[in-house]
């Protein structure tokens, strides 16, 4: 785990330390226990203290939405980096979840496979909408308190993984029980992040059974998510003709999702046509906006570790005393602490709120749209 946390192979390692690359594999897979010099070394080179190397192995993460991923564009590495984060971060919410008298009851809906087509993404995220205590045509204010809520552990991850948002399974708790888990990177535009939380929703939600194929089920995940945070029957209302980007990112801020995927709902919903569309993202790129889109949404952080470390070492949780629960360095549990929200870090009911509420207005280029 500590290796690839790192970023270091099997190789860079043994060369760090003084000893062969197979010598690293067999203690990596427990048919070696390291002497105390090397376990020094480890520590010295790692920063991570002796007791964790002393300390029995992480239990492994389930794969999940994972899996979807490493059978598609994710690389080995980013893979293994994101699943070991994952793994640790995990270990200190069920460190402390073990020191509490409970824990939320889980709220959230689960669809088997349904063969004659009855139960769609959409359906399913309106029955989502509804666990969650949203109305079905209103705007989702802070999600990730609504998960949260639903007895889901939405765990930031204190690093921003390479070509990973977010990922999600199911785990089975220290009490037997089966819990929802949503992992989050951390550096995401709040736009981008609320619709991986969506989609990541959309998969413990739709997919106890794997049928169809990758494409398929990334679909329905990602059609989940655009019906639970901009449903259709709101946005027949809320996308008015003529559509144009201002119009649109007049509605960023309200429903707190990107000016792309409004755009890309509005085809979804047959508001617009598909030369509308290409026009609408040729005019995004002109204004700069594919990469930078004006209206930032505030980044949602997940509230519940922090709130666990709280009850068990005090309001003032510090990283220290969670660096000695774990074994692991200071600065490591200070930066997972920090990638959750503190009491006074969570916002108001209402809405998303938006960094900069001002709607940039432009005039396009002339050119005629059938």
């Amino acid at each position: 785990m500590v290796r690839e946390l790192r970023g270091l192979t099997q190789g860079d390692l043994a060369e760090q330390i003084g000893i062969s690359r197979v010598t690293v594999a067999h203690i990596e897979t427990g048919r070696a226990q390291p002497s105390d010099a090397v376990v020094e070394t480890l520590a010295l080179r790692t920063g991570f203290p002796p007791a964790f190397f002393r300390q029995g192995p992480v239990p492994p993460l389930p794969l999940g939405s994972l899996l979807f991923r490493a059978r598609r564009a994710t690389t080995k590495w980013e893979f293994a980096q994101a699943q070991r984060y994952g793994e640790l971060v995990y270990e200190c919410a069920e460190t402390l979840a073990r020191r509490l008298s409970h824990t939320p009851a889980i709220r959230l809906p689960r669809f088997a496979h349904d063969p004659a087509g009855r139960l769609t993404p959409a359906s399913s995220a309106q029955v989502t909408r509804a666990a969650l205590g949203f109305s079905p045509v209103a705007p989702i204010g802070n999600l990730v308190t609504a998960v949260e809520k639903a007895g889901v552990f939405v765990l930031a991850l204190p690093t921003s993984l390479e070509k990973r948002d977010a990922f999600s399974t199911w785990v089975q708790t220290t009490e037997g029980l089966l819990r929802p888990l949503i992992a989050l990177s951390t550096g995401v535009p709040g736009d981008r992040l609320r619709l991986s939380l969506a989609h990541e929703l959309g998969h413990l939600v739709l997919h106890q059974e794997m049928t169809g194929t990758l494409d398929e089920i990334e679909e329905q995940a990602q059609r989940f998510a655009v019906e639970l945070l901009i449903p259709r029957e709101a946005m027949v209302v809320e996308i008015t003709q003529p559509v144009t980007l201002t119009s649109l990112a007049e509605l960023k801020p309200r429903w707190g999702v990107s000016i792309q995927a409004l755009i890309m709902a509005a085809r979804d919903y047959d508001l617009v046509t598909d030369r509308q569309k290409r026009y609408l993202f040729e005019q995004l790129g002109a204004m700069g906006w594919r990469t930078n889109e004006p209206i930032a949404v505030t980044p949602e952080k997940p509230r519940t570790l922090r709130r666990m470390a709280e009850i068990a070492f005090g309001e003032t949780a510090t990283a220290e005393r969670l660096a000695d629960a774990m074994n692991i360095p200071v600065a490591l549990a200070r930066e997972i602490l920090d990638a959750h929200a503190t009491k006074s870090e969570m916002p108001a009911i209402g809405g998303p709120k938006p960094d900069n509420r001002k709607v940039v207005h432009f005039t396009p280029r002339p050119r005629a749209v059938p």
